[in-house]
């Protein structure tokens, strides 16, 4: 019996996710589609339906709102329910669409279906494509705002303290296909270009190709996502939107990246990328801003001894080249280098609310 494919639906408005998921069951009469809600108090509601109707409701409290509590407290269980119904296996489906919690990032889902090296959590299940939504009069306004989650009404927990704009961002960036509400004009098309590669398919929500999305294939060591092996930027800049790939061997100085952090991080861009620190070399430092907003924390060590600062930064501002100057003014200088880093052994740098103490390189993620 063929695995059965499931795809993923990500937006950061809940119109959107559930006309892109009605749009997709219409053209799919064998699927059935699974859409999870998580409200701000820590509520999960999950609904089953199929082109004939409702299948099964629920609603139950999370420990911690966020997407892996609901995929180990309901969704994984869910999908494997409908993958293996023993008692009723001529109700097994077709395809499977999942509408993720709307300001979810798709990524915990694929991982949790994509082969592994032990058992497979939701054995009989594969991933198709993820597919975000976007919305041609907004694009630029939810990219780039300063509006938090919270705001909108987004959060899925008291401490979600997320942009509209890291949230979209990050759905964008992971998908394999955008699909809008109405057609977007070149310099929508561009910027999504360049924040998601060459891989998405670009199309209405009212005319998704089902065909190509069950197609799209997604290896188990895809990059996507990894902050360590972010593609290069293929595409030349445009009179509308541009693209820097900055990067350097040399850790930022401490006093001088809080004093650019202003910088380079507002304006109407989409910076995400990775540094180090001279007292802490062994710590990956993430970056991770958009609009007015910057995250910045740690994520585990170095493999090897390579390590490297570099930031991909899109944008539609003038401020390209003043955010090249304040990276390079950030940047240890040559001379700085040579007088070794051992001097800043022991030294508090400033950065220990957003990194940890030096001793925590085990720490996944500390936002600012």
């Amino acid at each position: 019996m063929p695995d059965v494919p499931v795809l993923t639906v990500t937006s950061i408005d809940p119109v959107l996710r559930d006309s892109a998921v009605a749009a997709l069951l219409l053209d799919l009469p064998g699927a059935v589609a699974v859409r999870h809600d998580i409200t701000p108090d820590g509520w999960l509601h999950r609904v089953v339906h199929d082109w004939s109707g409702v299948r099964d409701q629920h609603v139950q409290p999370l420990e911690h709102g966020c997407l892996s509590c609901a995929l180990r407290a309901d969704l994984l269980p869910v999908l494997r329910g409908l993958v293996d119904d023993t008692e009723n296996p001529h109700s097994r489906p077709a395809q499977i669409i999942v509408g993720l919690p709307v300001s979810s990032e798709p990524h915990p889902l694929v991982h949790a279906l994509l082969p592994s090296p032990g058992a497979a959590l939701v054995p009989g299940a594969r991933v198709a494509a993820v597919v975000a939504t976007a919305s041609p009069a907004t694009l630029c306004e939810d990219l780039f705002g300063d509006e938090l989650l919270a705001e909108r009404g987004l959060e899925l927990n008291p401490d979600d303290r997320r942009s509209v704009g890291e949230a979209f961002a990050a759905q964008l960036e992971y998908a394999d296909a955008v699909l809008f509400d109405t057609s977007p004009d070149q310099r929508e098309l561009d910027l999504l270009d360049r924040l998601a590669g060459d891989r998405p398919l670009f199309g209405l929500i009212s005319e998704a190709d089902t065909k190509s999305l069950l197609a799209v294939p997604r290896p188990p060591d895809d990059p996507r996502g990894d902050l360590l092996r972010l593609p290069a930027s293929q595409k030349p800049d445009t009179e509308d939107v541009w693209t820097l790939d900055l990067h350097s061997h040399k850790p930022f100085h401490p006093e001088r990246l809080q004093a650019e952090l202003e910088a380079m991080g507002n304006g109407p861009i989409r910076a995400r990328g990775t540094f180090w620190l001279p007292g802490r070399p062994e710590v990956v430092g993430i970056w991770d801003g958009a609009g007015g907003q910057l995250s910045i924390g740690a994520a585990g060590t170095w493999p090897g001894t390579v390590r490297s600062t570099r930031l991909r930064v899109t944008g539609i501002g003038p401020q390209r080249e003043a955010f090249r100057r304040a990276f390079d003014r950030a940047l240890m200088t040559s001379h700085e280098m040579e007088q070794g880093l051992e001097r800043w052994d022991g030294l508090d740098d400033g950065f220990d609310p957003w990194l940890g103490t030096p001793d925590d390189a085990d720490i996944d993620d500390l936002s600012a």
